[in-house]
Parts: structure tokens; C-alpha cells; sequence
């Protein structure tokens, strides 16, 4: 899920492996993905009946990951959606590209508020 090689030292692979120990711990941490589709279909209403997204969205995707496909799905939900893609990341966009992540969000953050439309 990395696409960039080093970005989480073995230490750290290994401390976060060790927290999904155990029957629990991985019911805990799984818990999220069983609820995906119910959360679709809760979103999927809250849209159906007007519901937008009123503030500005920033949607980043890594380059081998989601790409644009975040911003695509919120396209129609946010108005005011400004969409990037980091150019050699993969999942995990701050931790593998920071200085890319962080000029993209250090001037959404900075922005006046625009009126309505994507960017």
C-alpha cells in the first residue's frame, strides 16, 4: 500500500501489527469495514434528500492509490471540492510524500472562502 519504499520503519510495521492481536483486537480494528456498505447506503439517502456538503473539501488521493477517485465521488455532494492527486504516493499520502501533501493542504487551509463550484 506504500509506494514509497521506507516510509514506515520495521519498528513501527511491527509496533502497529502487534496492537491486532487477539480476537478482540481484530474485531475492534475490522469494525469499520463492516459498516461500509450500511454507511453507502445512509450517505446515499442523505443525498437523495438535498444533503450537500456546504464547507470546503479538500479530496487527495496517491498516485498508485486512489488517484482522483475520492474527489470523483464527492463531486456531486461537494461544491466547493478542490480535488489533487500526489504525484508517486500510494495510501498513506502524508507519511509517504509530506511535502507534497502539505502544499497541497497549507494553501486550501490559507484560502478565502470562494463561492460555489469545483475547482
Amino acid at each position: 500500500m506504500s509506494a514509497v519504499p521506507g516510509t514506515f520503519p520495521q519498528e513501527e510495521v511491527a509496533t502497529v501489527a502487534s496492537s491486532y492481536r487477539g480476537y478482540e483486537a481484530l474485531r475492534a480494528g475490522f469494525a469499520h469495514y463492516r459498516t461500509l456498505l450500511e454507511d453507502g447506503r445512509v450517505n446515499r439517502a442523505w443525498h437523495e434528500t438535498g444533503g450537500t456538503l456546504p464547507m470546503p473539501v479538500l479530496a487527495v488521493g496517491g498516485e498508485h492509490s486512489t488517484r482522483a477517485r475520492l474527489a470523483d465521488s464527492l463531486n456531486t455532494v461537494a461544491p466547493r471540492l478542490t480535488g489533487a492527486v500526489i504525484a508517486g504516493s500510494g495510501h498513506f499520502v502524508p507519511e509517504e510524500c509530506p511535502n507534497a501533501f502539505a502544499g497541497e493542504l497549507l494553501p486550501f487551509l490559507s484560502a478565502p472562502p470562494r463561492p460555489a463550484g469545483r475547482v
